[in-house]
């Protein structure tokens, strides 16, 4: 006989399946990682089973390693909030267009994502080149006499994290603005509210968890990106995901990695914690309970 499961059945067993996966490829890679960091690795690169705080010391001891975090989380903070700033009114203006021309904007929206980010990346180079599209465009108009370098800064890893984000915010801030309640705008200016007032007393607000989503998605792919920062950014600017991997794959220091690691994704946890209780999710937790 099959087994079933009524309206009844409690809601951790509903829950079982996803707890499983999360527990097999979320915490038992973390808690591996946790034991590789305390682990002793000599100078030729043999990883000895002892423990050893040497990582951790190494760590928290240089600054250059916390500047390095500060700066990754500097740069997801400003492309979230551009991300923010531009995909606002373009998901708003969507919402005001007709259904025909709204279904073709959504499809040009997410055409991009069809090719690949490395390859949306490095179209970048042809564009900012010194023999790139905007400079010859620039040198044509007479505006420059000489090819200029506009490559390998933070404002070319801005541009190209943005470039890869900004969809991602759009459709979470499209989203909300599409469940708000036309009613509702309808009423407040029926008591008299000017356009403007009805957007910032009741639009706005209900917004507000689409642009939450948005910013949380958008912060933490944009702090663990690895090619944007690689091919745009050059040799003199290092982020968080580069030092992983120079840690892991160049230097062989998987404990020290590890460690890196590990810090790395305590920091993302503390802000989507954050964020859900910023979002008021927190009920979600207690009906389960």
């Amino acid at each position: 006989m099959r087994a079933r499961i009524g309206p009844a059945a409690p809601p951790l067993l509903l829950l079982a399946p996803a707890v499983l996966c999360t527990a097999a490829f979320i915490v038992l890679p973390l808690l591996c990682m946790g034991i590789f960091s305390f682990w002793t690795q000599t100078r030729a690169g043999v990883v000895l089973r002892v423990f050893t705080l040497a990582n951790w010391r190494e760590y928290l001891g240089d600054p250059f390693y916390v500047s390095i975090l500060v700066d990754t989380l500097r740069l997801a903070a400003t492309t979230t909030a551009l991300c923010a700033l531009i995909g606002y009114p373009t998901a708003y203006a969507l919402t005001l267009i007709g259904p025909r021309w709204k279904s073709l904007l959504i499809i040009l929206l997410f055409l991009p994502s069809w090719i690949s980010y490395v390859v949306r990346t490095m179209s970048w180079l042809y564009v900012l080149g010194k023999n790139g599209l905007l400079n010859s465009a620039l040198i044509k108009a007479g505006v420059l006499v000489e090819p200029v370098q506009f490559l390998y800064n933070d404002v070319t890893v801005h541009l190209g994290l943005v470039h890869y984000l900004l969809p991602l915010m759009i459709v979470n801030i499209y989203i909300a603005l599409q469940s708000v309640d036309k009613n509702v705008v309808a009423a407040a200016r029926t008591l008299g509210a000017t356009e403007w007032q009805a957007f910032l007393a009741v639009t706005f607000p209900l917004s507000l968890p689409g642009i939450g989503a948005g910013c949380l998605l958008c912060f933490v792919l944009g702090a663990g990106t690895y090619i944007t920062p690689l091919v745009l950014g050059g040799a003199g600017s290092t982020y968080y995901s580069q030092l992983i991997y120079q840690s892991v794959i160049r230097q062989l220091n998987w404990g020290f990695g590890a460690t890196v690691s590990l810090v790395f994704v305590f920091v993302l946890a503390l802000v989507v914690t954050l964020y859900v209780r910023v979002a008021g999710l927190s009920h979600v937790f207690k009906e389960i309970k």
